[in-house]
């Protein structure tokens, strides 16, 4: 029994790493039991806990006054408004006391020696088909069920009954199933996160009847979509079958309200970028798994000592090694898929070389050129120095010393050495102000870089509609369902809003054509509202380069163009069409 301050997604991690290779015929036959403890509180037996304190010598006292705290318990309840009644307890301890969870570790101690105890009797026979094995198994579900249990409850008899199952049974061996759990060695499937994919869906059917604008969607996505998954993504690096399905049920969700496919206007990769190089800002999903699946690697890095996880992997698979040398071909799926993700979180590091002894010399990419055995791999043999040198073996007083007779490569090292902070040991930190892996910062490290647009200025300010900005956005992408696009199919392409003369493209629609040109000169006499009456984008590229910064003017500006472009389209929307497409 291990006693530490971990999380939920360490003992995921740990179970993986236990489990790994688990079925292979050349190991010795091998049992593991998973102790769910339900209402655990609830079901402590008092005698056996007072038994459990006068064991540990706890004073007599002391035992008094516990004993006075946990039976002079009583229960009310609620119906219909009205408290009825109060009515004792015969087990269980007081939940929100203080000091339930010190006594509930009383009794899990006193159950894990008793099991010990029990191991240390009877020792687990290698050989197959021989019973000693099960006759300590059944032994010890017998003693579990006779110091945790009432004969008289519900829960118990059930407990018996399962008892009694496993007792009649003459063959143990493991059967690894092909319908995997999540915890054993084998990778996740789309059946195992149809849990997950149902409640994205139960979510959608939820909003289904509501009328919500494009921008609404959005919004929801970004909050209540996007969060839903944020357990998975940190504890799983999730199949690529499972992050289609899931971008596809928010990519039909944004465009047509539910579970319905079709009608996309803009790609889903030009979504999901940042606001800034010209989409919607919602994340992506495979991008947020890597990054909150980067923090687990940022720990170990890190030596993190309260997580068994790390502590595990330390000691287990690095020994006295690496990370950045660890074998991506060995280990548990999940292990594996980890290591894959190295070369995108050093993008994110920065090493701050002290004394040299926790960085490896040719192991650990502190060099600004990286990893120096990949890109000098002659370079042990040049400088006599062995492959798992620490970097204090170059490092004297402070300074570099690296050895006398040079050659090509080693030049090439030395010229591009980093600065020494001497007197401090060596450390790790992440390449930003507060030099600590966020979620937010890993995620730009593991996207795809892309420049940012010059027209992103015109959505910043605090006078914007949302539903505004998302018709102004889809405008300058040139993605509205003008009558010149092709799925639009109209007998007739003309302007619906002037003469007809001319074809519906949004350079004619903004703001080329009479009467939407009428309209904005009336709004530009009276508020003061310049525009170039120029091409289409070159009037958006005038107006990102005119209107920037956080001045009044600038940003009432923004949200007067946003303000515009959505009333022109919505009078457009109104006229007789042959259809009525947003």
């Amino acid at each position: 029994m291990l006693s530490y301050r971990g999380s939920i997604a360490d003992n995921v991690l740990l179970a993986q790493e236990l489990l790994s290779g688990y079925n292979q015929k050349k190991l010795p036959p091998r049992c593991t039991i998973k102790v769910d403890l339900q209402k655990a509180y609830d079901m402590v037996d008092w005698d056996y806990l007072l038994a459990v304190l006068r064991l540990f010598r706890f004073p007599t006292r002391f035992i008094v006054w516990v004993e006075q705290c946990i039976t002079t318990a009583s229960f009310s309840i609620s119906l219909n408004g009205n408290i009825h009644g109060f009515f004792t307890s015969t087990r269980g301890l007081r939940q929100g006391d203080p000091l339930s969870p010190y006594l509930f570790v009383l009794v899990m101690e006193s159950l894990h020696l008793l099991i010990k105890h029990k191991f240390r009797l009877m020792v687990i026979s290698s050989t197959i088909g021989d019973a000693k094995s099960w006759a300590l198994l059944t032994s010890v579900l017998r003693m579990i069920y006779y110091y945790f249990s009432k004969p008289t409850s519900t829960l118990p008899r059930f407990y018996m009954t399962f008892y009694r199952i496993l007792e009649s049974f003459q063959v143990y061996m493991l059967m690894l199933r092909k319908a995997r759990s999540s915890i054993d060695n084998s990778k996740l499937s789309l059946a195992d996160c149809a849990p997950l994919i149902l409640k994205i869906e139960a979510r959608i059917a939820g909003w289904n009847q509501l009328k919500l604008t494009y921008a609404g969607r959005t919004q929801l996505i970004k909050s209540v979509l996007s969060s839903i998954h944020q357990y998975w993504c940190s504890v799983f690096i999730l199949p690529k079958g499972v992050i289609k399905t899931i971008d596809a049920k928010l990519r039909n969700f944004l465009w047509r309200g539910g579970t319905e496919s079709g009608g996309y206007k803009v790609a889903w990769e030009q979504v999901c970028k940042p606001t800034a190089q010209g989409g919607l800002g919602i994340r992506k999903f495979q991008t947020m798994n890597n990054a909150l699946m980067g923090k687990h690697l940022w720990q170990i890095l890190k030596k993190k000592t309260d997580s068994i996880w790390v502590s595990w992997i330390t000691k287990y698979k690095l020994r006295h090694g690496t990370l950045w040398a660890a074998n991506d071909k060995e280990g548990s799926w999940i292990w594996k898929k980890l290591l894959k993700l190295r070369h995108q979180l050093i993008k994110g590091i920065r090493f701050q070389v002290g004394d040299g002894t926790d960085f490896k010399l040719w192991l650990d990419p502190w060099h600004p050129d990286g990893t120096l055995i990949h890109r000098y791999p002659h370079g042990p043999l040049v400088t006599g120095l062995s492959l798992d040198s620490p970097l204090s073996t170059v490092i004297v007083d402070g300074q570099w010393n690296w050895p006398s007779e040079y050659h090509i490569d080693i030049n090439e090292i030395i010229t591009k050495l980093p600065a020494i902070h001497g007197g401090a040991a060596d450390n790790i930190l992440w390449k930003s102000s507060s030099g600590t892996y966020s979620t937010k910062d890993a995620y730009e490290v593991f996207s795809d870089p892309c420049s940012s647009v010059e027209w992103a200025s015109l959505f910043h300010g605090p006078f914007h509609t949302p539903r505004h900005k998302f018709i102004l956005w889809l405008a300058i992408l040139e993605r509205m369902s003008t009558l010149d696009k092709p799925w639009c199919n109209p007998t007739n392409q003309g302007c619906v809003l002037c003469d007809g003369t001319q074809i519906e493209t949004h350079n004619h629609l903004f703001f080329g054509c009479s009467y939407t040109k009428t309209i904005l000169h009336i709004i530009g006499r009276n508020l003061r509202f310049p525009w170039p009456y120029m091409d289409w984008k070159l009037g958006i590229t005038w107006a990102s380069r005119r209107w920037r910064g956080t001045h009044l003017i600038n940003a009432s500006h923004r949200a007067l163009l946003a303000a515009v472009v959505y009333y022109t389209w919505k009078e457009r929307k109104q006229q007789n069409l042959p259809r009525n497409i947003y």
